[in-house]
């Protein structure tokens, strides 16, 4: 039954949903490239390596999609702290420093382990919890993702990792578990994602609801990446979009 809080019409597009699933990292973690950076900082300076952190990120990255294009036609499911650790070992040497790659990537899960929430998340998981049952699905492992939630006192009726599926978003496998999990059909869950390539395209092909969260309000959707069904600045956006007040 409609409560004070449930009264405002949702929009037409979002009729029919029964679920929100929600992305980690970027969407309900505060922890951004700039956070990456300054990690990949602490990190050199605790190995007593005297480099630039920007120019690690920059290896870092190209190294994981090498390790991606490598096994593109035989894809198969590596955790972050394995991969993070190869990616490590190659940017180092690439980089020309000594340096321990399985440090480094433990140094990382640690940091993503006590990500803090975006300001704005308690207060609208706790105005959807009433009509809406709750999922997360990231891409991250087990470990950091779970102690992340610990540590923020967040509770979600689903949670898929890629750990769990075996899979990384875009793949729609790591989707078809989420659904599996929910028990709804696709068109029932609403999905909102940071990332228009593993979230928007990735939620489009396995025929969910997507909204783009697009916090700074300045990126341009990639041609590939299908429109989403609805654009926002804010999770505080959602709240009206799907009908639901708050304090």
């Amino acid at each position: 039954m409609p409560t004070a809080r449930t009264r405002r019409r949702r929009l037409p597009e979002l009729q029919g949903v029964e679920a929100v699933a929600f992305d980690g990292y970027g969407t309900i973690f505060d922890f951004s490239e700039a956070d990456f950076i300054a990690t990949f900082a602490e990190l050199l300076a605790a190995q007593g390596i005297e480099a630039d952190a920007s120019e690690l990120w920059r290896h870092f990255l190209r190294a994981a999609y090498r390790l991606r294009s490598e096994n593109h036609h035989q894809p198969v499911y590596v955790r972050f702290i394995d991969a993070w650790a190869r990616q490590f070992e190659e940017s180092f040497a690439r980089m020309g420093v000594r340096g321990d790659p399985h440090a480094a990537a433990c140094f990382v899960r640690d940091r993503l382990a006590r990500a803090p929430v975006h300001a704005e998340v308690p207060l609208v998981l706790a105005a959807l919890e009433p009509r809406y049952r709750l999922a997360l699905l990231s891409n991250a492992d087990d470990d950091f993702l779970m102690e992340a939630l610990q540590r923020n006192g967040l509770h979600f009726d689903v949670i898929v990792t890629s750990e769990r599926a075996r899979a990384l978003k875009p793949d729609p496998r790591i989707f078809q578990t989420l659904l599996d999990r929910l028990g709804v059909p696709p068109a029932a869950v609403l999905y909102v994602g940071d990332n228009p390539l593993p979230d928007v395209l990735g939620a489009r092909r396995a025929g969910l609801r997507v909204v783009w969260l697009d916090r700074e309000r300045r990126r341009r959707r990639p041609r590939r990446v299908p429109a989403p069904d609805l654009k926002i600045g804010s999770l505080l956006e959602l709240l009206p979009a799907l009908g639901v007040e708050h304090a």
